[in-house]
């Protein structure tokens, strides 16, 4: 499904174990979890992982902070520099005060903070999480936390913490900051995000069983010209965010129907052959 090439292209930092592991299991895991199931899924998935894990090199959360920078980070624990100084670039001591009596972590003194700290791919967090998304990924994750980012499982992990999440549903409907306050209850890192997506849009390929002809490489701005189109056509009135959900393929079936193409509701070649003309008076 994916080249080392393309992957190594797109996570160029990554290291050598987790892209090979990357290769040999993403396309068994994309077909299980669902992700292979459409491009919006797929794209969104290698972003946020993109994101969350700087490109699969970081697959441990960072916890060695200054006492200034923990005042930044957690503004209400630390609202002084000496309330910070016991804490400051020690990640085992702050994880078990800032991750203590919440997501079925125990106190500080149970060690759960650390334990549980964020990992892998995704960053899963908390004893509960750890649960959950182990029971979906068949990896017994309280017994062995390390195992959320070990090239031979972190890819399984985040996958089953996809699915444990329900992000298919946003992303079949085109909603990438839908997606991502579901990834992780907010729109944090947004701009990143939006970056890995383009980056992902234009390295990764996706050809649909549902376009009857050869499918076009389509990427972030050939997404956008086609919403310009629709929307100048009075056939699309969702943004230019160069995601194809539900209001664009409803543009494009329409488009497709006017035009008496095939009605896929996907950019086909037809389809921007169709819109040659219209693309040239944008510029």
């Amino acid at each position: 499904m994916l080249s080392r090439t393309q992957l190594a292209a797109l996570y160029p930092r990554a290291a050598s174990d987790h892209l090979d592991a990357f290769v040999d299991q993403h396309a068994l895991l994309f077909q299980q979890f669902g992700i292979a199931a459409g491009r919006n899924r797929l794209h969104f998935f290698l972003a946020q992982i993109g994101h969350e894990s700087g490109g699969l090199t970081i697959t441990e959360e960072n916890l060695n902070y200054s006492a200034a920078r923990l005042m930044a980070v957690w503004p209400s624990r630390f609202r002084t520099l000496e309330a910070a100084q016991p804490f400051a670039n020690d990640p085992q001591k702050l994880a078990n005060k800032v991750y203590a009596d919440r997501m079925g972590n125990g106190s500080p003194a149970s060690g759960d903070g650390w334990r549980f700290r964020g990992r892998g791919y995704a960053q899963i967090t908390g004893r509960d999480g750890y649960r959950a998304i182990g029971a979906v990924a068949m990896i017994d994750l309280i017994t062995d936390p390390d195992a959320a980012a070990r090239p031979a499982t972190a890819l399984r992990v985040a996958c089953a913490f996809w699915q444990w999440k329900g992000l298919s549903v946003s992303a079949d409907r085109g909603d990438f900051i839908a997606n991502t306050k579901r990834w992780n209850g907010g729109t944090i890192g947004m701009d990143d995000r939006w970056r890995w997506l383009r980056e992902v849009q234009r390295i990764v390929h996706w050809s649909g069983a549902a376009v009857p002809d050869e499918a076009p490489r389509i990427d972030h701005d050939t997404i956008v010209k086609v919403q310009r189109v629709l929307k100048q056509d009075g056939l699309y009135d969702g943004s230019l965010d160069g995601v194809i959900g539900s209001r664009s393929r409803a543009g494009l079936r329409a488009w497709q129907a006017e035009h008496g193409l095939p009605v896929v509701g996907e950019i086909s070649s037809e389809t921007l052959h169709s819109m040659a003309d219209a693309f040239a008076a944008l510029a």
